[in-house]
């Protein structure tokens, strides 16, 4: 199939290199990038529009400043400039054979361009589906180590705090406009990031991905299934990563605060005229914390990790460049839970391991294409030891609990313009996953699933002012057989500073692994889960329509987004209550049309099955702002309203929050080297559920938390501190019993008011 796959693209690469070769018409443009001090800006993005037809063509300057067009068609055009730090220039095109623009420091940032929209790099103005994104100079000002804490910050998304300890069981998971994890794709530099989700409830701790690396993170709203397949029903959430911006650069970053945390790193970049390079290494360390202190458990996992990241660029020609990265991470976490057995010591190591290899050709002006590899391997041990005062003698350890996953892909895309009016798009890919471990899944020896695809997409310029995108996506599974996933996107340029945009989509995801073959029997909280080979998949489909509207200078802009979703088929693991006989288990498991003799069930234990439990919806709206205020001050705000809800009862959806926002209030004087901001985050009461024999669901109330930044530039260092949860914002359950004596639940594992002061420096040349 892979093969088939790829002889039709070469077919159609041969038929557009010939076409393009006898229609090439001779008009180019071409020009260089400077700064106002006459310094070349490498990696600016350069867009090329056609005024009648509105279609647009993207580049950037290479290492020269220098960016050149061919093959333009009759008629007027105009070049929008870009680049992070700089005012955007607009410049009509007439016929000049050099075109030189310098730009402006712009110290109210904006984002420009944007790439997991459309699998292209295009501008943000140009969208017809909806794309947050943070910068890495957002991520700086926030002082955040990781990517779980940096997203709370976006509109409908959430991802809840106090996770950063490291507890598997409070991974930074998140939601995208109340879909969650499991339905959403996370990437790193468009790849998969894997962490054996399948069996930890679908979830990508976000908390073990640092900020360090990323240039930005990019958000994509509503069903991406057509680009980017299963897993991506809910949204794409995409890490995209540094790359130097200097001939010869580094940085030392160390910074520290109370809970015993410690987070040095190293960066290194180097850039010449046709290699770069960039290098991290960094340290995490975080002390346990207990809000039950009357109880010898731990509510968060004392950790470290360390995190190394590497990437590479050559040139061989103008035409064809290759790009490599490896990133890998090795952590431990050590806590304190109550087993069967009495309290005992859960220590866990995980080893992350993923590389990429890209290979990037422009055939000619028209066309080019690309080629990807990408291997990953996640391995995780884990330890139980018995402690004092329990069933057992102290130090008796449990079997180890192992659980190895490895991922491979291959893919291959071809990007064309045809004629002045449409970029069209086609790739195919193969994947496969494979899971192995024991105490979870039937055969310890491991599970296997392929996926093979070919998708396709045309973005139509139907106007100077109006695009259509279309697109598709057909997926072949080892195990479910096929799924079309179809989208169709429009945006509209109402005036220079109305934007407007709607899309439609549908989603397929294949139940995972996990979900089909898992096998969990946990001695620490008396229950045991089960997978289904009987699961359907689950299907979705999305809207999504909105409007952006910017000042003629771009000093304000105010966004408004309303959405839906709709998952049919969603799998969750149901919860059937204590077993108490085998006979009540045989009935269960009849009843789900499954084969009893398939499962060693463990009596006087919870049983949790996963099945197709509802179809569920999410609607909303979403509204965002960025202002620019006199005197060196800025505010940006976001507010979600969500309305979450199972279809065949009409209940709300647990865990899902109906109002959620957040403000910032800036201030930078370049002059004095100083930034400081204050944030809030405000999220209203959702719904959990504690296990009390069965699951009973309660209101967890809402909160605010407020965080500061303050930095100073020193020369060739920066001086920064932070105050995260400002207020002190804890669970009111904190020291509350029930009246058994026992504490009563935490619904929000928040450590409490954290402090971190640390040092940067760095150098350019």
């Amino acid at each position: 199939m892979v093969r088939k796959l790829l002889k039709i693209l070469i077919l159609i690469l041969a038929i557009i290199s010939v076409y393009t070769n006898i229609f090439a018409q001779s008009r180019q443009v071409s020009g260089e990038v400077t700064d106002q001090n006459g310094a070349l800006i490498a990696g600016a993005t350069v867009v090329l529009r056609n005024k009648k037809t509105g279609l647009e063509r993207v580049t950037q300057t290479d290492s020269q400043g220098q960016f050149r067009f061919v093959g333009l068609g009759e008629g007027e055009y105009e070049l929008v400039v870009t680049a992070k730090g700089f005012r955007q220039v607009v410049i009509s095109y007439q016929d000049q054979p050099q075109i030189n623009v310098t730009l402006e420091i712009e110290p109210f940032e904006k984002v420009t361009t944007v790439y997991s929209g459309s699998r292209q790099e295009e501008l943000r103005e140009s969208l017809s589906t909806k794309v947050d994104v943070i910068t890495d100079r957002q991520i700086r000002d926030t002082g955040y180590e990781t990517v779980g804490e940096v997203l709370r910050e976006l509109p409908g998304v959430l991802t809840r705090r106090g996770s950063e300890t490291g507890t598997s069981s409070g991974a930074a998971g998140q939601q995208i406009q109340g879909i969650g994890s499991r339905q959403s794709l996370v990437l790193l530099d468009g790849f998969p990031i894997i962490n054996a989700r399948g069996i930890k409830s679908g979830v990508i701790n976000l908390d073990r991905q640092s900020t360090a690396r990323i240039e930005q993170i990019e958000v994509v709203k509503g069903a991406a299934s057509a680009l980017y397949g299963s897993d991506a029903i809910g949204g794409v959430i995409n890490l995209i990563t540094r790359e130097p911006k200097s001939p010869l650069e580094g940085s030392v970053t160390i910074s520290g605060g109370n809970f015993g945390r410690f987070d040095p790193r190293a960066e290194f970049g180097l850039k010449r005229k046709r290699t770069s390079v960039f290098l991290s290494v960094e340290r995490h360390k975080q002390n346990s914390f207990d809000l039950t202190p009357t109880l010898p458990d731990t509510t968060g996992a004392g950790f470290h990790r360390y995190d190394f990241f590497g990437k590479a660029k050559y040139e061989f020609t103008p035409n064809f460049y290759v790009t490599g990265f490896a990133d890998a991470k090795k952590a431990n976490s050590v806590g304190i839970s109550l087993g069967e057995a009495g309290y005992q010591s859960d220590d866990v190591d995980e080893t992350f391991q993923t590389y990429g290899l890209t290979a990037n050709w422009n055939v000619n002006s028209r066309t080019a294409v690309q080629a990807r590899g990408y291997f990953a391997r996640y391995d995780e041990i884990g330890s139980v030891f018995v402690l004092p005062n329990s069933r057992f003698r102290s130090g008796a350890r449990f079997p180890d609990e192992n659980l190895f996953q490895r991922f491979g892909r291959l893919d291959a895309s071809l990007i064309h313009v045809w004629g002045e009016r449409q970029i069209m798009q086609i790739g195919a890919e193969w994947n496969t996953d494979r899971y192995a471990g024991f105490n979870r899944l039937r055969n310890a020896s491991g599970e296997r699933a392929d996926t093979r695809v070919f998708w396709a997409q045309d973005k139509i310029s139907v106007t100077n002012w109006i695009t259509l995108t279309l697109g598709i996506r057909y997926d072949n599974h080892s195990i479910f057989g096929s799924a079309v996933s179809p989208k169709i996107g429009l945006n509209v340029r109402a005036t220079e500073r109305i934007n407007l945009r709607a899309s439609w989509g549908r989603g397929f995801r294949a139940p995972d692994l996990g979900q089909l073959y898992y096998r969990l029997y946990n001695p620490t909280n008396l229950y045991q889960v089960f997978g289904n080979p009987n699961l359907a998949p689950e299907h979705s489909g999305s809207w999504q329509v909105g409007a952006e509207y910017s000042s003629t200078k771009k000093t304000y802009r105010f966004g408004i987004n309303f959405f839906r979703n709709d998952v049919r088929n969603l799998i969750e693991a149901t919860n059937f209550g204590f077993v108490r006989t085998q006979a009540q288990a045989n009935a269960i498991f009849l009843r789900l049309g499954l084969n009893p003799s398939d499962y060693n069930t463990a009596l006087n234990r919870l049983l949790l099955i996963y099945t197709n439990s509802s179809n569920i919806f999410t609607q909303g709206v979403e509204l965002d702002t960025d202002i620019k205020l006199p005197k060196n001050f800025s505010f940006s705000g976001a507010y979600t309203y969500l309305d979450a809800r199972n279809k065949q009862t009409g209940a709300y959806l647990q865990d899902r929050s109906k109002h959620q926002g957040f403000v910032k209030l800036a201030y930078e004087n370049p002059a004095l080297g100083f930034r400081a901001n204050l944030r809030g985050t405000f999220v209203s009461k959702w719904q959990v559920l504690v296990s009390r024999g069965v699951n009973v669901a309660v209101t967890a109330p809402g909160y605010q938390l407020w965080d500061v930044y303050v930095a100073k530039k020193l020369k060739q260092a920066e001086l920064f501190g932070t105050i995260d949860n400002l207020f002190n914002s804890r669970d009111p359950n904190i020291g509350k019993f029930d009246s058994t004596g026992q504490p009563l639940p935490i619904y929000r594992a928040e450590a409490g008011r954290m402090y971190r002061v640390g040092l940067r420096i760095g150098f350019s040349k």
